[in-house]
């Protein structure tokens, strides 16, 4: 009989397959019964009640049927039901002969004739994880959500006929990569992620750990790496020959598409707060590490961030809450430690700026820089070197809000002295370290400079102490010692000018040029602008697109597990039934499920599925893209392009509604078709 809605379902889920006995992929016969062995196994330790549909699309005339051949354990926990569409059916479609089987409008079928309260529709070469298995035997799916996980690729040589702890064994410790929503990412054999070739992590000193997004950028600009919420990095101070101790230097660098973005820091070393930092700009932040040589594991977890804004993004990114970019990471050596260094007085400090204002606070100096930036706003000397050497000094201070930085000048020939810096952040306090050589009689003074991101602002923070590695004797306005205050080999200098200096030139009050473009005569003989030439529905799309960010639905793998309540799968009229390749049909389908109102929710390790390493480019993996593209483009095949499904879902943001591709007959809803059961063997009532 036609498929029609049940209005009782006789079963908790509903798992749809799709396949033909065709050898595609690489021995389709085999992965089907490994999934059938393993979750038959799987069905009975957790007690789900359950039920697979296999839809056998267009089955070759020379080879049996997957009934035939596919091997029912004994006591088999579910009911297995193949149901054909006959190759009759498949040739009514239009374009039938590029492609022998059309997988999304085989689980239409499936999804269709299902019997459970939720549908699962997945693929033959998936096993599921048991802790996902129990999550379903809970029952505690609930209608109106669309479930989702992460794909796990592993080797292909599953050991079928094996225990249930062996296979799950076997999941576990024969990784290749990981498709999560935000990009797939190789790993090592325990699924642990590696590194790509160049990356952000400089090794053996800093290796990937979790938590990172995919590397992207290229060589003439710079790689880089967006970072979750919660970001590991294995750091090995014992590969690293630092007699003074090494830092943690990371490059990190706020969402450049937003000037107004920041975010807020935490690094850790297990229960140890290494560093906490508020991050407005580009910069390197150092951090101090243990003492001790050794590896081990180093958080960066975000606690605060600037929210993210409409259009603080590219048009059409999907990923949501990108609040920095990691650059890089590295081992570096110690600075000259700072309880080397001899402190300075903190009174003789004086503004550097008219608009710039400081006071004495419980512990430290107040200080709001000048609005403009990259302005002076704190001066400590002027000094005269006595004798020629390198001098190291130091600040300490707290942001609250904008940056500052640390330069030497030469007081007589008023320019910058060239310098070593090193920033580093202990607890919630920054220092910097300054190392530069000076002549004999040299006249230079310590300036901090206003340095706040995206332009004009002031910069508020606490200065705590100043120290150096060098004594000097400060002197009064007619030269003599104001006490023994250091020792005589810096000599502060009398006489030089205080001074606003700015570090890069500025131009005010710069208008736009004037446009040269002719305007149209009116009636009355002013000017208007021409008329503007209409915008193609593409365009004001594109336009739209650029203050409405796309919904973050994990699409990466889609195809290999999604999960409804049956009612929802009815709503939206299951996968859009176009005569291609599967590609991104599955992603389509799950921001249409957003647009209807379906909330998506990701399911989290251990919660899993593992997929099966099939022949290259028989399917799509980052390695084989290019054969499976070369291949469609032979057989005269074509998919759906990511960029269109981005279009369409934007599309869909704009009308407020999902767009609905199928008519009422989807999933050959009134098409009377073969099927063969072979029911369970266990009584689940």
């Amino acid at each position: 009989m036609p498929a029609d809605p049940v209005e009782s379902p006789s079963t908790y889920l509903s798992i749809v397959l799709t396949s033909r006995n065709d050898g595609h992929g690489g021995n389709p016969l085999a992965r089907l019964q490994a999934f059938v062995n393993t979750f038959d196994a799987q069905c009975r330790q957790f007690g789900l009640d359950a039920e697979v549909i296999v839809v056998e699309w267009n089955p070759p005339a020379d080879r049996p049927r997957l009934h035939d051949v596919i091997r029912r354990p004994a006591h088999c926990a579910f009911d297995i039901r193949f149901i054909e569409v006959p190759e009759a059916l498949h040739l009514s479609l239009p374009h039938p002969h590029v492609m022998p089987l059309f997988q999304m409008i085989g689980k239409n079928v499936g999804i269709r004739r299902s019997r459970g309260r939720f549908v699962l529709c997945t693929n033959i070469d998936i096993i599921f994880s048991n802790e996902l298995v129990e999550f379903f035997a809970a029952r505690s799916l609930r209608p109106g959500v669309m479930y989702r996980v992460d794909r796990h690729d592993i080797e292909s040589d599953y050991p079928v006929d094996s225990t249930l702890e062996q296979q799950q064994e076997y999941c576990r410790r024969h990784h290749l990569r990981i498709h999560r929503s935000f990009g797939s990412f190789p790993v090592d054999p325990l699924g642990r992620l590696t590194a790509a070739s160049p990356d952000v992590f400089e090794t053996p000193g800093v290796e990937i750990h979790d938590g990172w997004h995919v590397r992207e950028g290229e060589p003439s600009l710079g790689y880089y790496r967006w970072a979750s919420e919660h970001a590991t990095m294995v750091v090995n101070t014992a590969a690293a020959s630092f007699p003074a101790g090494a830092v943690l230097a990371l490059e990190l660098e706020p969402n450049p598409y937003d000037p107004a973005s920041w975010f807020e820091i935490d690094v850790n070393a297990g229960a140890r707060l290494l560093a906490h930092a508020r991050i407005a700009d580009r910069q390197i932040l150092s951090v101090p590490l243990p003492e001790t040589p050794g590896r081990f594991e180093v958080e960066v977890r975000t606690v605060a961030a600037a929210p993210q804004r409409a259009g603080a993004l590219p048009a059409f990114e999907r990923r949501s809450g990108l609040a920095y970019r990691l650059r890089s990471a590295r081992l570096k050596p110690m600075p000259l430690p700072f309880s080397d260094l001899e402190p300075y007085d903190m009174g003789r400090w004086r503004t550097a700026h008219r608009d710039a204002r400081s006071e004495t606070a419980p512990d430290g100096l107040a200080v709001a820089s000048a609005a403009a930036n990259q302005s002076y706003c704190l001066r400590y000397g002027p000094f005269r070197a006595a004798t020629a050497g390198r001098f190291t000094f130091a600040i300490e201070y707290s942001v609250l809000d904008g940056n500052l930085s640390l330069h030497v000048v030469d007081e007589i020939a008023d320019r910058w002295l060239p310098a070593v810096e090193h920033e580093m952040v202990v607890g919630k306090r920054r220092r910097i370290f300054v190392a530069v050589n000076l002549k004999p009689s040299q006249v230079c003074s310590l300036y901090v400079a206003n340095r706040y991101r995206g332009g004009d602002g002031v910069s508020k923070f606490v200065m705590h102490a100043i120290s150096g590695s060098s004594r000097w004797t400060a002197l009064d306005p007619r030269g003599r010692p104001d006490g023994l205050l250091q020792s005589a080999r810096l000599v502060a200098v009398k006489g030089i000018r205080r001074v606003s200096r700015s570090l890069a030139p500025r131009e005010r009050n710069v208008q736009p040029p004037v446009s040269t473009t002719q305007t149209a005569a009116t009636g009355d003989g002013s000017a208007s602008p021409p008329a503007a030439p209409a915008r193609s529905l593409t365009a004001r799309i594109e336009e739209y697109a650029a203050t409405h960010p796309l919904p973050p639905t994990h699409r990466n793998g889609a195809g290999d597990f999604q999960l409804m309540a049956r009612e929802n799968w009815f709503a939206i009229q299951g996968y859009a039934e176009f005569t291609m390749y599967s590609m991104n049909i599955d992603g389509l389908l799950g921001d249409a499920a957003h647009y209807a109102g379906i909330e998506q929710e990701i399911l989290e390790m251990p919660r899993c599925i593992y997929h099966l390493e099939h022949s290259v480019g028989s399917g799509w993996t980052p390695e084989g893209e290019g054969k499976l593209r070369q291949r469609l483009s032979e057989s005269g095949a074509d998919w759906l392009d990511a960029s269109t499904v981005d279009l369409w879902s934007t599309y869909m943001d704009w009308l407020c509604r999902p767009m609905l591709f199928n008519g009422p007959d989807w999933g050959f809803g009134g098409a009377v078709l073969r099927e063969t059961a072979l029911p369970a063997l266990v009584d689940h009532s």
